[in-house]
């Protein structure tokens, strides 16, 4: 059984996922998420895109009115990933069509094959939805700067 890591444990389960972690979605237009293992895979990188394109989908109209989502990824345990998930991940956010981030943020520990992966990313974001990746190392503070507060129980239908 996995569990979330501080402060995301005392917030409630709304998806728990064995292959990525959990995630949350906060009103009108947040998206949490929490990996809990030490590497990524292609599977763990699909679990987590299916999440983000099943809030997508479902709460399309809240994330127009409010300019997209804002996406807050915990990535503080992960310390690698498979070549081929990072080119998964890459592959994923260009599925989607522009527009549908407002911004993102990943919070990661000190490692700098990691940080090396986000400024990648972010060059795809800047170039192809129009968004904005910051890169983090303390989640309390991002989660008070985006005002993202303790999520409901029933956030992520």
């Amino acid at each position: 059984m996995i569990r979330p890591h501080p402060p995301l444990d005392a917030w409630p389960r709304q998806l728990v996922d064995e292959r990525f972690g959990f995630a949350w979605f906060i009103a009108p237009a947040v998206f949490v998420n929490q990996l809990v293992g030490a590497h990524a895979t292609v599977t763990t990188v699909d679990a987590l895109h299916d999440a983000i394109d099943h809030v997508i989908e479902v709460r399309r109209a809240e994330l127009e009115a409010e300019g997209g989502i804002t996406i807050v990824h915990d990535w503080r345990v992960l310390r690698g990933y498979d070549s081929e998930a990072r080119q998964r991940y890459l592959d994923r956010m260009r599925r989607r069509a522009p527009g549908y981030i407002k911004t993102a943020v990943v919070v990661v520990g000190t490692t700098p094959l990691l940080r090396m992966a986000v400024q990648t990313a972010n060059v795809l974001m800047a170039l192809r939805t129009g968004g904005n990746l910051e890169l983090a190392t303390d989640l309390d503070t991002v989660l008070r700067r985006y005002a993202v507060g303790v999520p409901s129980t029933t956030g992520w239908r």
